[in-house]
């Protein structure tokens, strides 16, 4: 009996006692890890969930009671900052035969497990997050129990579900946050490839905005097409345009009424005579219900002034909010049939195609050439309106795309507790130039938003609630006041238009860049920096190489 007592003494010895101990009682000697920097994060997480794995210490050979960290020093300074009663310790006994041979096992022992401990991928933090809430685990608490933001906990939500997202997040092509964007456009195989192009750049979150504002046009665009086919028209897509000469299908410009009118939608009766080709343009809807309204309604005068009263039979324009519609544009297909006669651009042209000569003086060759030239004149001039009007669109898509990534930006900038560098001096020049820049109602409203309050009451609230030490605070919420109004003087267009304001929006930008942001092509549009012909051409060449990367190769069988 007393030979098997003195035996298991001698293993538990030999292996080591778990003991739970006074974190203040252990002594932290040298390390191989020269810095111990206890992050937030870290001192959240012990103070939640305690020390979850044992601290290995050694218990001195010549004083029983000195018990030396090996592996845990912050464990240990993290829990005798959060006053932690005690810590588990793996308590090992002292086999070194001297103070050498000490400091090596010590090394071997620091250095060996922390080079063999293997961080948990993104990819199983987020279905490890999935499991907690599928087993009834709130959001908010499993932030909590993790020691992470809410965002994370939501990010690694919506990643959980997309098959494509966590491929992505297995493979260490995005991060948590990249990947819960990439699950929206789980099964468009395109939208994935693309946003995995420019993962972990800056690019990634302008191009989401690109993909999401694409998607709602493809839906608008879908709706209206249904409309104008339900309605009897046929509708022509972009890609299949008819030359500006075709009697075919001939753009209603061309076409002249019985008494030498150009025609105008009027002539427009008949749907089987009419085919249409839809444009995106800028619009206006009801700031409330989202109805379209005719420019037409809206009282211009009362832009700049929230308290003026319209004229009778007209609307406040802050009544509205700018919107995208699909124009129709109207092509002819049997002019004849639809009592329309062609315009002389055509008229000419055709003579000449059916009889090879031109039939007013058949030796005139100098009317001929002329004529030729002149139908070549158009067909460029068609054809220069035709990319202008797709460069318009392309930049405006940009300029949507970049204001939710620039908002967002500012929107993170103006939750801190004090101003970012330059912010004073900023506001001050602003305010001296342009008094009234705070008062228009558009901005108002964009300050909200961005200062993450849902009305213009609430930021009133926000400011009354100040502290009377909060002034760094405070001088955050008169910059959001700038930012808001300078904002809401940035329109998709504002690449095309410099605009009669003493404070702009290039001012507006270049303060972003002082502090850090990076503006996206069609901003830097907006400050000088390129042209919007250039911006629209880049974009161009990546749409093409994008077509020629899908496309199979010759050599495929």
């Amino acid at each position: 009996m007393t030979d098997t007592t003195q035996q298991d003494v001698v293993e538990t010895a030999q292996f080591g006692t778990l003991e739970h101990l006074d974190p203040a009682t252990l002594e932290i000697g040298e390390n191989v890890r020269d810095e111990a920097i206890l992050d937030k994060s870290f001192l959240a997480s012990i103070a939640e969930n305690g020390v979850l794995t044992p601290i290995t210490a050694v218990r001195s050979a010549d004083n029983a009671d000195v018990i030396r960290v090996r592996n845990g020093q912050m464990r240990t300074l993290a829990a005798r900052e959060l006053g932690l009663a005690t810590v588990p310790v793996y308590v090992l006994p002292s086999s070194a035969a001297d103070a050498s041979e000490e400091t090596i096992e010590r090394i071997v022992h620091q250095i060996v497990t922390n080079d063999h401990v293997k961080a948990i991928t993104e990819a199983q933090r987020a279905r490890g997050i999935q499991q907690m809430l599928s087993a009834g685990v709130s959001q908010t608490k499993v932030a909590k129990k993790l020691s992470v933001k809410r965002d994370t906990v939501k990010a690694a939500a919506a990643a959980a579900k997309s098959n494509a997202a966590m491929t992505a997040l297995d493979t260490g092509q995005l991060s948590l946050e990249e990947a819960a964007a990439l699950s929206e456009f789980d099964g468009d195989d395109d939208a994935i490839e693309k946003l995995i192009a420019v993962a972990g750049t800056t690019r990634f979150a302008f191009r989401v905005e690109e993909l999401r504002q694409a998607r709602e046009r493809d839906r608008a665009y879908a709706a209206a097409v249904q409309d104008f086919t339900e309605r009897g028209y046929r509708v022509i897509e972009h890609d299949e345009a008819p030359v500006w000469d075709d009697t075919t299908c001939l753009a209603i410009e061309y076409l002249r009424t019985a008494d030498g009118e150009r025609a105008t939608e009027d002539a427009v009766t008949d749907p089987a005579h009419w085919a249409v080709m839809l444009y995106e343009e800028d619009g206006y809807a009801d700031a409330e219900t989202g109805e379209i309204v005719d420019e037409d309604a809206i009282d211009w005068a009362t832009r700049d002034d929230d308290e003026a009263t319209p004229e009778e039979g007209l609307r406040h324009f802050n009544s509205v909010v700018q919107t995208t519609i699909y124009s129709p544009e109207w092509y002819c297909l049997d002019y004849q049939a639809a009592g329309l006669q062609l315009g002389h651009q055509v008229s000419g042209r055709v003579a000449q195609d059916t009889t090879g000569r031109d039939e007013a003086d058949v030796t005139d060759a100098d009317a001929q050439q002329a004529r030729e030239e002149a139908a070549a004149a158009e067909a460029q001039r068609a054809a220069e309106l035709r990319r202008e009007r797709r460069k318009v669109i392309a930049l405006n898509r940009m300029a949507e795309a970049a204001a939710r990534v620039r908002q967002e930006f500012v929107t993170k900038l103006l939750v801190r507790k004090t101003p970012p560098k330059g912010a004073a001096i900023f506001v001050a020049d602003c305010l001296v130039r342009d008094p009234g820049l705070i008062k228009e109602f558009h901005g108002a409203t964009q300050t909200a938003k961005l200062l993450g309050a849902d009305s213009t009451g609430a930021v009133k609230k926000m400011v009354s609630e100040l502290a009377p030490t909060a002034d760094g605070r405070a001088q955050v919420v008169t910059l959001g006041l700038v930012l808001g109004a300078l904002e809401a003087r940035t329109p998709k267009d504002s690449w095309r238009y410099r605009g009669y304001d003493v404070v702009k929006p290039v001012d507006y930008l270049r303060f972003l860049v002082a502090n850090s942001y990076e503006l996206t092509p069609v901003e830097q549009v907006i400050v000088g920096e390129r042209t919007a012909d250039e911006v629209y051409d880049e974009s161009l060449q990546a749409d093409e190489a994008e077509d020629q990367d899908g496309e199979p190769s010759e050599d495929a069988e």
